[in-house]
């Protein structure tokens, strides 16, 4: 398992003679120290005073991340380097490692304090705190937030958890556009749209037909809630996304996440709902198999929170590099991920412990227009959503419906010569998208690293990207043909009118990446967590990416603001009246 350090300022300084010993140092010493599930021991060989080697006696660590930690700290002493860092995800393991380390250099006679010069761990005491409230929220995203804001509007005393210094989530850095039938944007534009074809597009994927008629009744309802009560603002245009039948996607101001996580994070510091950062949970308190509230890591030790309801929005797993592999084969180290650090499948992970059902574990989306070095999703890329792009690859060709599925889009990019993909469009399309000024700064990132030209000519843009120069004249010629007939002869594009004809042009170079993660806990239309016998946990409630069976094995573009937002809603209202 890869890892990332960060500095703890834990240098250990090795000592080869120590002035104030009379005799050197030998034999084996054991030393000891609290980790996160209990104590770490460790047996540490001297010879003339020096550690000659550190071996692990005992832990009840976690098998894929605290053991993992020591042994990696293990290797790091016995192999001479004394620089140790704290390994991420596994802080409470890491500081037990050096404690236990400077619990034995103590026993040995030696002075611990003059070997690990300029540590902090060593003064930090270990606490246990514990408190009281109606309904604990894990996670600080889209879902967390409406979760906790309906608990508070029903009358009960909310604290939301977030093991990240920032809130936010999946929902800050998405687009955040928001799929509801027969909207209010619609309804000026005279587009025919009704919850049943809201549904059929949906179902499509196979997803649980019960949820998704609870999705499509309420998501109209949902979009109202967030305009009139959290006072969301939305733009006067709607997005085409693909695998929809009509243009029904809502865009929030800014075209971005930061317009609901800044409107819905007011609306909880104006009802008085505590948020507390950098808190980590880790596991569902539970007694008479009814959950009671969540224990969760911090700073100076742990937190118990007792608590009538618990909701689970802590996103799913598209940032957790194993699970994704684990559950989807196709989704390997060459597959980059649009995610937030912090969605690792946490909530998923603690409600399996206590015996919750998944669902559509193996159902992964790749967004198909994501940046070809950090996999960050493009909203430079949005034109082919509203304005209209063609996608082609390295040959000069289309290969695929533009407004296909993410996941027909991403694989069939990913079967392209260098995994790669070349979306174009012209000036007229460019002025429609409003991608400028809104996302300047992309825009201008990419022009700089030459992964987006401007260019006047189809044959300049050819040569920038190294693409087949004549059968991309061939390709754009026979498209704007098409659209100006009304009929894709390719790939039946469900959306036509618009041509690459007018300089200048534009030309973006892009990858799939990881976007969701369809699968996670399984549950019902209350937003209640189903146990393998399919029987409700009582006390458990989930909502967002932590769930899985709505989407099926494909979830269409800005349906997942919908369903945070409808389910969010649920949960948050059923958790706090369970008082």
């Amino acid at each position: 398992m890869k890892k990332l350090f960060r500095s703890l300022s834990f240098l250990l300084v090795f000592v080869l003679f120590l002035t104030s010993c009379k005799s050197a140092v030998n034999g084996t010493y054991e030393g000891k120290a609290r980790g996160h599930n209990g104590d770490v021991v460790l047996n540490v060989s001297f010879e003339n005073s020096k550690i000659k080697n550190v071996s692990l006696k005992e832990s009840v660590e976690t098998e894929d991340v605290g053991k993992l930690a020591i042994e990696k700290l293990i290797q790091k002493v016995n192999s001479g380097d004394f620089n140790l860092d704290e390994i991420t995800g596994a802080t409470y393991s890491s500081k037990a490692f050096v404690n236990a380390l400077a619990d034995a250099i103590k026993k040995s006679g030696l002075d611990y304090k003059k070997i690990l010069k300029n540590n902090p761990v060593m003064n930090e005491k270990f606490e246990v705190k514990e408190m009281n409230t109606d309904v604990v929220v894990v996670g600080s995203g889209g879902a967390g937030l409406i979760s906790a804001i309906k608990s508070k509007q029903a009358g009960a005393n909310v604290v939301i958890i977030e093991k990240l210094p920032l809130i936010g989530g999946n929902t800050l850095i998405s687009g955040a556009e928001y799929s509801a039938p027969n909207n209010w944007l619609q309804e000026k534009e005279n587009i025919k749209d009704s919850v049943d074809l809201f549904k059929k597009d949906v179902e499509k994927a196979g997803g649980d037909k019960e949820l998704i008629d609870v999705l499509a009744n309420n998501a109209l309802d949902g979009a109202k809630w967030l305009r009139d009560d959290v006072k969301v603002e939305w733009t006067d245009e709607l997005m085409f996304f693909g695998g929809h039948s009509v243009k029904r996607s809502l865009i929030p101001k800014g075209q971005s996440g930061k317009e609901l996580i800044n409107k819905l994070h007011a609306k909880a510091e104006e009802l008085g709902i505590e948020i507390l950062t950098e808190t980590n949970a880790f596991e569902l308190l539970t007694k008479d198999n009814v959950v009671t509230g969540v224990k969760a890591k911090i700073k100076t030790g742990e937190l118990i929170i007792n608590a009538k309801s618990v909701v689970l929005t802590t996103g799913g797993f598209g940032a957790n590099k194993k699970m994704l592999y684990d559950n989807d084969k196709e989704v390997d180290d060459k597959i980059l991920s649009t995610n937030s650090p912090g969605s690792t499948g946490d909530g998923i992970k603690m409600a399996q412990a206590i015996g919750a059902d998944v669902v559509d574990m193996n159902q992964i989306q790749l967004y198909p227009v994501c940046d070809v070095e950090t996999g960050k999703l493009l909203y430079t890329g949005d034109t082919r959503l509203v304005g209209g792009a063609i996608i082609v690859n390295k040959e000069g060709k289309r290969f695929v419906e533009e407004l296909g599925t993410r996941r027909e889009i991403s694989m069939g990019i990913k079967a392209q010569t260098d995994s790669v993909a070349y979306q174009i469009w012209d000036e007229d399309s460019m002025q429609k998208s409003k991608i400028l000024p809104t996302h300047e700064i992309e825009y201008k990132n990419l022009i700089e690293g030459k992964k987006l030209c401007k260019v006047n000519s189809i044959e300049e843009m050819a040569e920038f990207f190294g693409i087949d120069k004549e059968n991309l004249k061939e390709t754009i010629k026979q498209f704007n043909e098409d659209s100006e007939k009304g009929k894709d002869t390719l790939f039946n594009l469900r959306r036509l009118g618009f041509k690459v004809k007018k300089a200048p042009f534009y030309c973006l170079k892009a990858v799939p990446a990881v976007h969701h993660t369809m699968g996670g806990l399984k549950i019902n239309k209350n937003a209640e967590v189903i146990n393998k016998n399919g029987e409700v946990i009582k006390g458990l409630y989930s909502a967002g990416e932590t769930t899985g069976g709505i989407h099926g094995k494909n979830r269409l573009g800005s349906v997942s603001i919908a369903d945070i937002t409808v389910f969010g809603i649920i949960a948050g209202t059923n958790a706090g009246n369970n008082k």
